[in-house]
């Protein structure tokens, strides 16, 4: 009898465990080890988080469910903080607290990452088995989008949850094909599922940028089947509509309880419309600024480093090691980077097979997909991203436009995918596979005429990219010795890019010679791209020793010393020092790093001065500064700072002897329209006096005493503190206001006596409340509302998700039984 078992390489899920068999491989060294990504966000942040999971049991995740559905505001950054419970979603995602609890840790830190390129790679591979690829291609194309050094190197800056959004793309892409394909709603409702995961990973802007994708592959498809049926597609142009209205639906009711509070917040961000950058010529303000929302853009030349991606250095992260000898950083025209571009140099070889072989709606879409997203990513260099920076919405509200370039990254992908296709079923004309070969042959010829070029134009180089070429790094400082170390590097590069491209060649010549078999060809293929990428990669990937795990062991004797003190007082390093270090131990911070503040905050810290009554006002009684920089400004500190305590380390413990308590009761405001007219009265105006008189920026609605004629208006005292929850015990000798030393925000509501009461904004940055003569209780409360209606959204779809899947699994046990 015949078996009817296929061959083991006719089965998807042989290539797919090969791929996940090779990305371990690869990613070893950082997964069988005690030590972890040399980023500051993975030591600083991700390594305590991920700690904290792995101590947690599994009884106490279950148990933790429902404060998914409560959001908080965080005391300890920067002043306070929140995003209004828009970070919730992400501890929805179960597999990532399996992976962080059940793997070894630190390194279920980079098996995140990992399992998420395994998971990105599966995906790719069965996109482009949809689409036609065979198999052999479908696993380059796999191997090449979570290997390509655009989204590998994400490693390296730590943004690991960044790439794990980047890797739940490509499903997207296959479940809306088989959408288009089927005219299901259920696939595209998995579409919108797929679309919703990727958001809950909280990185925004590639969710945008995938949203984009999404409408333009749907209006592609459209737009090649009206060509195609003309007036017979009303009908079904009606039905294709609806269900995209309804996948667009279900993605956004699905992401409200994360999309509602992050447009509230997003509405009190610096990255609010109310921020520096203006549209040009119309005068409006726009986001989060002309100049850094074009910040690491694209530069042009840059292009070449996908071609020599050693071309202009290799990055490593940023606060890392000094550089062995030959060695050399990103040297380019962006601020700094911490990623790469490269593709590998496999893309370009196959590229142009499916132009000349197969040019269906699948190889066009894929090339001018490929084309917009990397003139998008050049952004201030064309005036295609300023266009829509200022004009089209949501745009201003990010920067890097090079971080599209993983849309590139996906259809380079496909695309080499369908060119290996073709030579591996022969299915091109031989004579046109001639031209191709040529043309590659003029291609590495071209890799090796620009190392000649290069050779002879150091003095040119030195001359009209001296700004660059021997800029000073804060690893390097000999500025002038840096320009022959890098001039050095780009020849060696370019070099070892011909010899790479010669190996290409040489491998496509058998093939189409029939010299050796076609399975060590295209095996040959594979091992030189893997080979490739891992040779760039390795560039970028760098290990260090794990922090001390155990916090009490790992305490500087400021946190002992400052335990028993530090009550709701706040206190800054204002040294190397990193303040989540000590909001780890549950002191409060002036200023620490986050990547986007409140738009309010963002200006008082920019005219913030450390002797004036802003410290005093935002509670800031320990000040942690280097020994020798208290000697040099003992003078201008003193009567305000005083030393309180010397740290083994080398910092000075220096107590404000100004600071003001929690709570405290001004009997006299001043009206003050004007933000910066606030801040520079709080700045500098010696006659400023915060524990009398307080900035408001509407007049009161009861009448107080004018500014000196009233020393006293009571006495206030925090009777609880949370951090959704502050009470105060306030005696009111007259007419007062009420001033609470914590950011003032939108979600925050009042009760005096048991009734609801405004809170005012008070002091640019603090919030406040009115109150008449008497002994009243305040309390403050945070309970934002988008959230809210967001978590009930989000239940609503996951429930109708689960329906709809169950239905499904129904239906197809039925077929399987009937069949």
């Amino acid at each position: 009898m015949e078996s009817n078992e296929r061959p083991l390489l006719e089965q998807n899920w042989f290539w797919i465990t090969a791929m996940v068999v090779i990305l371990i491989g690869v990613f070893s060294p950082m997964l069988f080890t005690g030590k972890i990504i040399r980023a500051s966000d993975v030591i600083t942040q991700l390594f305590w988080n991920v700690k904290a999971v792995k101590d947690q049991s599994l009884l106490d995740y279950i148990r933790s469910f429902p404060d998914i559905f409560r959001a908080d505001w965080d005391p300890l950054s920067d002043g306070g903080r929140t995003l209004e419970g828009g970070w919730n979603a992400i501890n929805l995602l179960v597999h990532r607290y399996l992976i962080q609890h059940f793997f070894p840790f630190p390194a279920s830190i980079a098996w995140l990452a990992v399992l998420a390129m395994c998971w990105g790679a599966a995906g790719t591979f069965l996109y482009c088995r949809l689409i036609g690829i065979g198999r052999f291609g479908a696993f380059v194309a796999g191997l090449l989008y979570v290997l390509c050094t655009e989204n590998a190197s994400l490693i390296n800056a730590g943004h690991i949850q960044k790439l794990e959004a980047v890797c739940w793309f490509p499903w997207v892409f296959l479940f809306l094909e088989k959408a288009l394909r089927n005219g299901r709603l259920f696939h595209y409702a998995l579409a919108a599922l797929m679309l919703a995961i990727q958001f809950f990973h909280m990185h925004w802007q590639i969710s945008f940028y995938s949203c984009l994708a999404v409408g333009v592959y749907w209006c592609w498809h459209v737009g090649a089947r009206f060509l195609a049926e003309r007036g017979g597609y009303a009908k079904p142009f009606c039905r294709d509509v609806s269900l995209v209205v309804a996948m667009v639906v279900l993605f956004f009711s699905t992401i409200a309880m994360s999309f509602a509070p992050l447009v509230s917040w997003s509405q009190q961000s610096e990255r609010g419309d109310s921020v520096a950058g203006t549209v040009a010529g119309s005068g409006k303000d726009k986001g989060i600024g002309y100049e850094e929302g074009m910040s690491w853009s694209m530069p042009p030349e840059e292009v070449l480093t996908f071609v020599v991606p050693g071309l202009l250095g290799f990055s490593r992260q940023e606060g890392g090691d000094v550089p062995s000898p030959g060695q050399v950083y990103y040297w380019g025209r962006m601020r700094f980077t911490q990623t790469g571009d490269y593709l590998g140099l496999l893309p370009w070889f196959m590229l142009p097979l499916p132009l000349i072989f197969r040019r269906d709606r699948y190889t066009w879409f894929f090339t001018l997909f490929m084309a917009v997203t990397l003139v998008m990513a050049l952004g201030k260099y064309t005036f295609v991203y300023r266009f829509m920076f200022d004009y089209l919405p949501a745009f201003s509200k990010f920067r890097v436009p090079k971080m599209i370039l993983f849309l590139f990254a996906f259809g380079a992908a496909v695309l080499t995918g369908r060119g290996i296709d073709l030579l591996e079923k022969e299915a091109a004309a031989r004579e046109k596979l001639r031209w191709w070969l040529a043309g590659a042959a003029l291609s590495v010829a071209a890799i090796g005429a620009l190392w000649f070029i290069l050779r002879g134009s150091a003095a040119w180089l030195s001359e009209n990219a001296a700004e660059y070429i021997a800029a000073p790094t804060r690893y390097q400082q000999n500025g002038g010795g840096l320009a022959p170390q890098r001039y050095d590097f780009m020849l060696r590069e370019t070099a070892i890019a011909f010899g790479v491209a010669s190996l290409y060649l040489a491998v496509l010549l058998a093939w189409f010679r029939r010299w050796l078999p076609a399975r060590v060809v295209f095996l040959s293929l594979a091992v030189l791209l893997v080979a490739d990428l891992w040779r760039v990669n390795q560039h970028f990937f760098v290990l260090t020793t794990s922090p001390q795990s155990d916090r009490r062991a790992a305490q500087n004797d400021i946190v002992r010393f400052l335990e028993p003190r530090i009550d709701h007082y706040r206190v800054q390093p204002l040294s190397d020092e990193n303040a989540h270090y000590y909001a780890d131990y549950g002191f409060a911070n002036l200023s620490a790093y986050v990547t986007i503040s409140e738009r309010r905050y963002k200006e008082f810290l920019e005219g913030f001065n450390l002797m004036s009554g802003m410290p005093d006002i935002m509670n800031l009684r320990y000040v942690i500064m280097p020994a020798a920089d208290y000697e040099a400004q003992k003078g201008m500190l003193a009567g305000k700072y005083v030393p309180v305590f010397a740290s083994s380390n080398g910092s000075v413990v220096l107590e404000n002897r100004t600071v003001l308590p929690k709570a405290w009761l001004v009997p006299s405001v001043a009206e003050v329209v004007d933000p910066q007219q606030r801040i520079s009265i709080m700045n500098s105006d010696p006659t400023f006096s915060p524990a009398i008189v307080a900035l408001t920026e509407s007049r009161p609605p009861l009448p107080l005493a004018p500014f000196g004629q009233s020393a006293a208006a009571g006495t206030a005292q925090v009777k609880v503190y949370t951090p959704n929850r502050i009470v105060v015990e306030a005696a009111a000798s007259s007419n007062a206001l009420l001033v609470l030393g914590e950011k003032y925000y939108r979600w925050w509501y009042a009760w005096v006596d048991g009734k609801p009461e405004e809170i005012y904004p008070v002091d640019h940055v603090l919030r406040g409340v009115y109150l008449f003569p008497g002994i009243h209780t305040v309390e403050f409360r945070f309970d934002p509302l988008p959230f809210k209606v967001g978590k009930y959204l989000t239940l609503a779809s996951l429930a109708l998700f689960a329906v709809m899947l169950g239905r499904e699994w129904r239906l197809r046990k039925r077929v399987k039984s009937e069949g």
